[in-house]
């Protein structure tokens, strides 16, 4: 799945798609790689383990964008998550209706610091 969205700092446009061989979705900004929200596959579940931003492109909301654009591409699909980036639960925390994406047989971090 792919998707060309607008940039949430200018009207430029980003490009997000899901990498399955490399096993990160990847926001692009015209030519260049700027972010990525890493995970790994356990059986029908997604392990989401990090999310990055380069340092210059950071501040930009496109964390957000792209982590947005993750969990609605796995919700389609029907698959769960466990979660073990901060920033994935931050972007949950504030968008709550996320949490349901959660597997509650394998949280991950999710749920530890009394949420």
């Amino acid at each position: 799945m792919t998707s060309r969205e607008p940039g949430p700092a200018d009207d430029c446009r980003v490009e997000i798609a899901d990498n399955p061989e490399g096993r990160f979705y990847e926001l692009r900004y015209g030519d260049q790689a700027v972010g990525m929200l890493v995970y790994e596959t356990a059986g029908s579940r997604r392990v989401l383990t990090h999310t990055t931003i380069r340092e210059e492109y950071r501040g930009r909301g496109w964390s957000k964008l792209l982590i947005r654009f993750a969990l609605d591409d796995l919700a389609g699909r029907g698959v769960t998550i466990t979660n073990y980036c901060p920033v994935v639960d931050r972007f949950i925390e504030e968008n709550p209706g996320y949490a349901q994406l959660i597997d509650r047989d394998h949280p991950g971090n999710w749920g530890r610091s009394g949420r």
